[in-house]
């Protein structure tokens, strides 16, 4: 499987894949790219060893993200590195209680100059993905049967199983984007009769309104800065939210 070079944040934001059979799992990218096997650089910033010395992890930041790799039995690979070390780090992604982590095969400290490369590398890598992307969906205004499209994207240098991952790419978005929206609705409606049940007249507070809603302080802010852009409700005074 080819070790795809990727950011942290690329890798760790993907949606995990999970096949059956013989077939690996991966990770789909926001860009439509399938990666099982990934080539990532980045700053240690943690490393852990379990006191029986059968299990260590440790965490990369690339500044984009972080993302642990994790080592179970065999711990000697992390023998000579340390907190601090530029590494370039090759390994299997998996999946475990949400966390995407790596099992890694290859660690080799980089050099500054070798990290600048690495950086236009990915420039690089990221340009020819979008330009695949928007190539992609300017052939899909013209013909929209898969088989044919395929065969036109072939044409145009994008391989089929690039046209199956950003098309499955896309597909997850307007999933997320639509299941998002109505959470969205489903939050606003629900701040807004705890609004209308909470008013005694000059309005509910918002504490009371964050408290029994039982929902993060982030959905609640967002769902009240909606209504009040929406012209639903407005603020009598401060703290206070009220339904117009």
């Amino acid at each position: 499987m080819t070790a795809y070079i990727a950011t942290v944040e690329e890798a760790v934001n993907g949606k995990f894949i999970k096949k059956t059979g013989f077939e690996s799992n991966y990770i789909l990218t926001k860009f439509g790219r399938k990666i099982s096997r990934v080539r990532l650089m980045g700053v240690i910033v943690d490393i852990y060893k379990s006191a029986d010395l059968k299990y260590a992890a440790l965490t990369l930041d690339d500044s984009t993200d972080t993302i642990r790799a994790k080592v179970f039995v065999n711990i000697t690979m992390f023998d000579n590195l340390k907190v601090g070390d530029l590494v370039d780090l090759t390994g299997k992604v998996r999946e475990y209680t949400e966390e995407i982590y790596l099992i890694p095969e290859i660690i080799r400290k980089f050099s500054p100059n070798q990290e600048i490369l690495r950086m236009l590398e990915l420039k690089r890598i990221h340009i020819d993905q979008i330009s695949k992307i928007k190539k992609l969906r300017s052939l899909q205004k013209q013909i929209s049967d898969l088989t044919e499209l395929k065969v036109l994207a072939d044409k145009g240098g994008i391989t089929e199983d690039d046209v199956e991952g950003i098309l499955e790419a896309d597909e997850i978005i307007q999933i997320d984007a639509e299941v998002k929206t109505q959470e969205s609705s489903e939050v606003k409606d629900k701040i807004l009769e705890l609004i209308e049940n909470l008013d005694e007249g000059t309005g509910a507070e918002y504490q009371s309104i964050l408290e029994q809603s039982k929902l993060t302080e982030e959905k609640v802010d967002s769902a009240i800065q909606q209504l009040l852009q929406d012209g639903v409700c407005f603020e009598p005074k401060a703290g206070m939210i009220k339904k117009l």
